[in-house]
């Protein structure tokens, strides 16, 4: 059976605050919802992931969607990065997006110590962000699933995981308890939605090409932006 491997562009992401004016120019808005405190008050705000963290939960998100799906992030090109966001929920999120997003396939993702809301992540369009004091919070192998559950944003287009039929032990389920262990399934309907999205981002690979290792490259030093 063929694959379907979906590039990544992932950073260690630390935050500054981005100024009130500016922030209020490119949002087009008051700000809204939730604010990051440290943020708010003109702290950075330092990733503290590592590189080993990301790898291994990419590892197991990649168990999770190969199991169901047969998609696979890979490669994964990890490299450190500062950005300048708003402190909201709304004004953050725009930036992201317009930050993160990759110029050609796959999906870019931000790993952040914190974000504005309780939600451990957010996923849709063509990025993902995931938050490391919510993923640490968790049982071992959380943060793998958090990743999952983001990436699976990005694949399926269904922002009030409808589709996960309010089963807990489905993938997308909305309501995740850091310490309960998710089984991480998809339906055949979430399973499709997804094939069909990652092939627009990535490549089909047949099983002869599927030992092809997938590289981790070197982060450069970090730049505002």
């Amino acid at each position: 059976m063929s694959r379907i491997r979906v590039p990544i562009k992932a950073y260690i992401l630390s935050l500054f605050p981005q100024a009130a004016d500016e922030s209020r120019r490119r949002s087009g808005s008051p700000r809204q919802g939730q604010q990051l405190r440290a943020l708010a008050n003109g702290l950075a705000v330092p990733s503290f992931w590592t590189r080993a963290e990301i790898n291994q939960a990419f590892d197991a998100a990649n168990q999770i969607w190969i199991r169901e799906a047969e998609i696979e992030f890979s490669p994964v090109d990890i490299s450190a990065r500062v950005v300048s966001v708003p402190a909201d929920e709304r004004g953050m999120w725009i930036g992201f997006v317009n930050q993160l997003g990759p110029r050609s396939g796959g999906i870019g993702v931000g790993f952040v110590y914190d974000l504005p809301s309780h939600e451990g992540g957010w996923g849709g369009g063509r990025i993902a962000v995931v938050s490391g004091r919510k993923a640490r919070s968790g049982l071992p192998g959380f943060a793998g699933s958090l990743l999952a559950h983001e990436l699976g944003h990005v694949l399926i287009d269904d922002p009030n995981h409808e589709l996960a039929h309010d089963d807990a032990s489905n993938l997308m389920f909305g309501r995740r308890n850091p310490r309960v262990a998710n089984a991480g399934l998809l339906t055949r309907d979430q399973v499709r939605a997804a094939q069909t999205r990652a092939r627009t981002l990535g490549t089909v690979v047949e099983d002869a090409d599927r030992a092809a290792p997938a590289s981790r490259g070197a982060a450069p030093r970090p730049t505002a932006r």
